[in-house]
């Protein structure tokens, strides 16, 4: 499943049947936005689009102004709900927002970034809504021109889990279903092929002393679901050491508090305090399903509480412009002949 958070794979895939794109993103909002800002859709020319911006009740209409855009071969700004001259369209609690439909995303920058998540390492694309100009921002400390909107993407969020049994199977699944990037690692047959039915990634888990783990970055999680923990110390230690935003194990205050212990006396005690353990969010769960619902709660409010990266930087710029460029070259052109006009 391709991640919501990402769409320029879908813009990959539209340009390589020779679809001419357009690439819609949230740049501003008043009110309660459905959608945060940065949000994406893609539009192809043929009205294909992957990606929502307002949870259904406006995505016709902005289909039909990427179609049109692309046609005419201009960028456009357009506004929806309050202020909007769209009155027949309305937002939920009277909200606005302001979309920017660009038609000028050349191929290579699109795969440079695209390369950049493929090694995950965190990239931004800076728009210029003058002029249509991209930049690809590798550094977050770049500094952000004026007029300028800057979209991060982040690597596809990662879910790692060790263990065995149904709590496995069902944290697997509704981690697939909540766009991680899910792979288990399991010393039980069974519970590896139970999640290799269902399209996910499953490893062996051998050699109790040091196990094979895959590396962790910032943009993972890990979660260990064993109930007997013989397997914990060695991969709490690996995890411990990596930069994963979160780590979680199952087991009572008790065991937990066990582990911690075992933990301290594997030098390890001034770390130990970034394992939430019990695992989960307390929503008195009794069924697997449950429990993997509060895990996958608790993993998400940490993301989403630590995330440096997560929401796009929009600079103030002069708003409702249009200008000719080229569509999807491979090189972009600038627009300096072409004279702005107003936008209604």
């Amino acid at each position: 499943m391709d991640s919501l958070e990402n769409l320029l794979t879908s813009f990959i895939s539209y340009r390589e049947e020779g679809q001419r794109v357009a690439l819609v993103t949230l740049i501003g909002n008043t009110g309660s936005s459905p959608r945060p800002l940065g949000t994406q859709m893609v539009v192809s020319e043929d009205g294909r689009s992957v990606g929502y911006l307002t949870g259904g009740c406006a995505e016709a209409a902005i289909v039909s102004e990427a179609v049109a855009a692309i046609g005419a071969g201009y960028n456009r700004q357009i506004r929806l709900g309050v202020g909007s001259p769209y009155i027949d369209i309305q937002l939920p609690c009277g909200a606005g927002i302001d979309l920017y439909i660009d038609v000028g995303l050349c191929d290579e920058k699109a795969q440079q970034i695209e390369s950049c998540l493929q090694s995950r390492s965190p990239v931004a694309l800076d728009t210029s809504i003058s002029t249509g100009k991209h930049q690809v921002v590798l550094d977050s400390a770049q500094a952000m021109a004026t007029g300028v909107f800057r979209r991060w993407y982040l690597p596809r969020r990662r879910l790692l889990i060790f263990g065995k049994g149904p709590n496995t199977t069902a944290l697997a699944s509704l981690g697939t279903a909540s766009d991680y990037e899910v792979e288990v690692f399991s010393p039980d047959r069974d519970t590896r092929e139970a999640c290799s039915r269902e399209g996910i990634t499953a490893g062996v888990l051998k050699n109790l002393q040091s196990p094979d783990l895959p590396s962790a970055d910032a943009d993972t999680a890990a979660v260990l679901l064993f109930h007997e923990h013989d397997w914990e110390p060695s991969i709490l230690k690996a995890l411990l050491a990596s930069e994963c935003f979160y780590i979680g194990a199952l087991g009572s205050q008790k065991t937990h508090e066990q582990r911690i212990v075992q933990l301290q006396s594997l030098g390890l005690g001034q770390v130990a305090d970034r394992i939430h353990g019990p695992v989960g969010m307390e929503i008195k769960a009794k069924t697997p399903i449950e429990i993997a619902i509060s895990i996958l709660a608790e993993i998400t409010l940490t993301y989403r509480s630590t995330a440096s990266l997560l929401s796009s930087q929009v600079a103030q710029s002069p708003m409702s412009y249009s200008f000719a460029i080229s569509p999807n070259t491979t090189d972009e052109r600038g627009v300096s002949e072409s004279t702005p006009t107003s936008y209604v």
